[in-house]
């Protein structure tokens, strides 16, 4: 078995998938060049790249309870998709591993803290906080799917989000 050809196989089906439901995410990649920290509260403003459609595989959302807390708690989704990593490497997203399988580092990279952390992305009319990344298939070393947790967000009104031409929601424009 060619495990190239298993690959290539794979993202060649997942591609007429996408060509059949044509459902994807807008990805917002974090910017951290151009976010800013206040010292004293350590609340980020935070700016992202413009938004990037990225095709998904499978969608799951999970729904909370309507359940409004006292102290102004709001009950909120979690999300749940599988990408493809040539889809991510293609539109300018690290697919690099967080810890590397380095033994002696368990910190996480670079590329974690400047590409992933604080990401975010919009589907289903909601905004979401990318929460975690999960490889959900390798071939010799290579990365196929990957899996992303997010959790359903409220930004602030001085956080603006820019669409790619031709994405923008109804409820947004």
């Amino acid at each position: 078995m060619d495990t190239r050809r298993e690959v290539r196989q794979i993202w060649k089906h997942f591609d007429r998938h996408y060509g059949d439901i044509g459902e994807a995410i807008i990805y917002f990649r974090f910017d951290a060049d151009t976010s800013r920290y206040d010292e004293v509260y350590d609340e980020g403003y935070r700016r992202y790249h413009i938004g990037t459609p990225i095709p998904i595989l499978w969608v799951d959302q999970q729904e909370a309870t309507e359940d409004y807390g006292p102290e102004g708690r709001r009950p909120t989704q979690r999300l749940r998709c599988a990408v493809s990593a040539r889809n991510m490497h293609e539109a300018g997203f690290s697919v690099t591993e967080v810890h590397g399988n380095r033994a002696y580092d368990s910190s996480p990279s670079e590329i974690w803290r400047r590409d992933r952390m604080h990401d975010m992305c919009w589907y289903d009319g909601r905004y979401w906080e990318i929460s975690g990344y999960q490889i959900r298939g390798r071939a010799k070393g290579e990365d196929v799917i990957i899996g992303i947790t997010a959790i359903e967000t409220f930004p602030d009104d001085d956080m603006s989000f820019d669409f790619p031409p031709g994405t923008v929601p109804e409820e947004i424009s």
